[in-house]
């Protein structure tokens, strides 16, 4: 969307319909969980997000559906995440075939998918830095993003991403100020490669990114899912928004040491949705009792504080699903994130399909939500890959 609102698409000729709104979490190679899922969406015939907005590699799955017509998104999608694919063992699958759905076997070639990323790097996303320490206006890292950066016009037409009818925000984290950086379409920033990459730069494996004037790291040391960047945008309509959440919240007890690490993290990405859930509740339960207390008021006062109450009045009705990615008990643990194995990849691919056609069932049944406030609904669905 152009505006800086949300009704341009009301103008537009959408008619009274909610508006959508699509977040992307970060999670590197978890995200072919989100790229599965938006196919699915596609696959749908439902409407496309109005409003994209992503971190790390949200971003990158963001960019690539504002960056191609609607309808026509899944297949570069499908390309990107096909490049990405590898396979630690390809004597033992030249002779043996692929691995089987779950097992030993399978662990044990998740595991080393994660560990060949780690040592190795992958050719086509990241690749190690001969020198790990800081280069000159940069921070230490053991990779940078250049190959990624390079192939993202291939995937990306930056053209109709910026000058769409859809609105696309990104973030990113200024290193030595903490400070969120927002890229937003809406808002004059002219998206290109380097402002992606720099949403995806986590430290201390993938170095930052100077943009601007600034050293940029992974938006998701802010906030690892943006959820809260659309909640803030004005608008004039029902909002149906669908965020996809690549570290569950909820799970199960640590059994090991790298279980404990994995839990660390889906602990530590996963609450920072939940406090942005529970301070926008507050926010619409104060708005409510704003607008009783107004309607008491003697018509000769409400005059006088219109243009206050105005601010004060509740947004319009949001419906909120929650796609929570549950990781496989036979995926690589703290690695996970860097498993870009063949099997995995159309294993979360598939997961997220799923996941999205569920999220879909949700939004048509409101009455089977969660009113966290009034006019703020929540529909929770959490998916783990079909193996388990």
């Amino acid at each position: 969307m152009t505006g800086a609102d949300m009704d341009g698409a009301d103008r537009a000729g959408a008619g009274t319909r909610p508006g959508r709104a699509l977040v992307l979490s970060g999670g590197v190679a978890l995200g072919a969980f989100e790229a599965g899922a938006y196919a699915a969406l596609e696959a749908s015939g439902e409407a496309p997000p109005d409003l994209l907005a992503g971190v790390s590699a949200g971003a990158v799955n963001a960019a690539i559906i504002a960056g191609n017509p609607p309808g026509a998104r899944a297949a570069p999608l499908r390309r990107f995440w096909d490049l990405m694919a590898t396979d630690p063992t390809p004597a033992t699958t030249f002779l043996l075939g692929p691995p089987p759905s779950s097992g030993a076997w399978r662990m044990a070639y998740n595991e080393a998918s994660a560990l060949q990323t780690l040592l190795l790097g992958h050719p086509r996303m990241f690749r190690p830095r001969l020198v790990p320490g800081p280069r000159i206006g940069e921070a230490p890292a053991l990779f940078d993003l250049e190959p990624l950066l390079a192939r993202l016009p291939d995937f990306i037409d930056f053209d109709r991403l910026n000058g769409g009818d859809g609105r696309l925000i990104l973030a990113s984290t200024d290193v030595e100020t903490g400070e969120r950086v927002v890229f937003d379409t809406a808002r004059g920033t002219r998206i290109g490669p380097r402002h992606v990459v720099a949403s995806c730069a986590l430290l201390p494996v993938f170095a930052p990114v100077a943009l601007d004037g600034r050293l940029l790291a992974d938006g998701g040391l802010a906030s690892n899912a943006p959820l809260d960047l659309v909640l803030d945008v004005p608008r004039g309509r029902a909002l149906d928004c669908i965020l996809i959440e690549l570290f569950a919240r909820a799970g199960s007890r640590p059994r090991s040491l790298g279980a404990s690490m994995a839990r660390a993290a889906d602990l530590g990405f996963g609450n920072q949705t939940e406090r942005i859930l529970e301070g926008r509740a507050r926010e619409q339960r104060l708005r409510a009792l704003v607008g009783r207390l107004a309607a008491r008021l003697p018509a000769e006062i409400r005059a006088d504080v219109a243009p206050l109450l105005a601010e004060a009045c509740p947004d319009p009705p949001l419906t909120l699903v929650r796609i929570g990615y549950r990781a496989a008990r036979d995926e690589a643990g703290p690695g996970k994130m860097f498993d870009f194995s063949a099997a995995t990849l159309a294993d979360r691919w598939a997961a997220g399909g799923a996941a999205m056609r569920q999220a879909l069932q949700r939004l048509a049944s409101p009455a089977a939500a969660i009113p966290l406030a009034e006019g703020l609904l929540l529909h929770d669905v959490e998916t783990t890959p079909a193996r388990i």
